[in-house]
């Protein structure tokens, strides 16, 4: 019979849970994967409060909410904000999609979101993907235009 072992730090256990916001009418529940490598605790998944009178409607608005009014540390990946680039990937209740074009709405049940890193990327820190075998995949099949004639002085 085989047995895996798992590294030691690899199974995911309760985070902080942080204080609801004060006079907060209309609130959602963010279960958010945190992990670091700077040290040697097991990921964990932190329980933010997002007042959403005070948010945008996107998962991107709350996770930035979170990030400028609660816990300046939470680390992902936001570029374009317009579903372009693709940067802020991620998986939300179950789902991989972009968190600026992801409504709150859409995913949670019952007040409640959980957002954790893509499933099949290793981690670099908390929601961030490491993107290294991506890009040489990418670069592998060249997927620009490509043209015969010598390039010119200046532009295309």
């Amino acid at each position: 019979m085989a047995e895996f072992n798992l590294p030691q730090n690899s199974r995911l256990v309760a985070g902080k849970t942080w204080p609801k916001p004060a006079g907060a009418a209309k609130l959602t529940e963010f279960k958010v994967y945190r992990w670091s490598p700077d040290d040697t605790e097991n990921p964990r998944t932190d329980t933010y409060f997002v007042d959403r009178e005070d948010c945008g409607p996107m998962v991107l608005d709350a996770l930035i909410w979170i990030k400028s009014k609660i816990d300046p540390t939470l680390t992902f990946r936001r570029s374009c904000r317009e579903g372009i680039c693709g940067s802020c990937a991620m998986n939300m209740d179950g789902k991989n999609g972009l968190a600026c074009t992801t409504g709150i709405d859409e995913c949670g049940s019952k007040g409640k979101v959980a957002i954790y890193p893509l499933p099949h990327m290793p981690v670099i820190k908390d929601l961030v993907p490491d993107l290294t075998q991506f890009y040489a995949q990418h670069a592998s099949i060249e997927p620009w235009l490509q043209t015969t004639t010598p390039a010119p002085e200046k532009e295309w």
